[in-house]
């Protein structure tokens, strides 16, 4: 399948009766308190000591993004429905992937090293060492959890690639399409603070060009 096929105009140019005061607060607002969120995102020291130590707020933090993820789905669905784009297959197949994949690998990796560590602190020193032995490679390189957040992210970028393609295809200004574009790539570098900020960071800036009207003024000169 081809960018441009990606891309294809679509019939139709809303597929979402959303009114224009919910729909930008539904555009905006998750990506941007996502893109805060990620700047308090634990990085803690990689033994069973330091882990333990972040275990409550580490399993808290990834609690309210499990939350965010499917409100900033819908921001994504809605930015693509300014291009006509919320029925593409593109998008909706990416969008799906995401929320599935996404929110599979922060329940585990991020909850479930939480919780476990934070239930370790009550064992022996030799016990707490052995569970961080179990946990320790799962927000990284672990062989099963980590496919969960490749596939969720290429779901992103399948999805946000596929909308910037259409922006830029309707005659978005470029600001607009290249913020679409730095938000899927900025992703494939992880959700922690500085690439998950400037992700989600980006798709909050371009949603709010979208609020602004710049791709409807270019939709009505087209």
């Amino acid at each position: 399948m081809t960018a441009d096929a990606l891309a294809e105009p679509l019939a139709g140019r809303s597929a979402w009766n959303v009114s224009g005061t919910l729909r930008a607060v539904l555009m905006v607002v998750p990506p941007l308190l996502l893109a805060v969120l990620e700047v308090f995102h634990p990085q803690p020291d990689q033994t069973a000591e330091g882990v333990m130590d972040v275990a409550t707020w580490f399993l808290g933090f990834h609690l309210i993004q499990l939350v965010l993820i499917g409100p900033v789905a819908l921001s994504v669905l809605l930015l693509a429905d300014e291009f006509g784009r919320a029925m593409s297959w593109a998008v909706r197949l990416g969008v799906g992937i995401f929320l599935v994949f996404y929110s599979a690998y922060d329940a585990v990796a991020g909850i479930g090293t939480g919780l476990a560590m934070r239930s370790a602190r009550d064992l022996q020193a030799v016990q707490q060492d052995g569970v961080f032995d179990v946990v320790e490679d799962w927000p990284g390189l672990d062989p099963v959890v980590f496919p969960l957040a490749v596939v969720g992210t290429f779901g992103w970028l399948l999805a946000l690639g596929a909308i910037a393609l259409g922006a830029r295809r309707a005659g978005a200004p470029a600001v607009q399409w290249v913020f679409t574009a730095l938000a899927a790539l900025f992703l494939l570098a992880g959700h922690p603070f500085p690439f998950g900020t400037l992700a989600f960071g980006s798709l909050a800036v371009a949603a709010l060009l979208v609020v602004a009207g710049l791709p409807r003024r270019a939709r009505a000169a087209s």
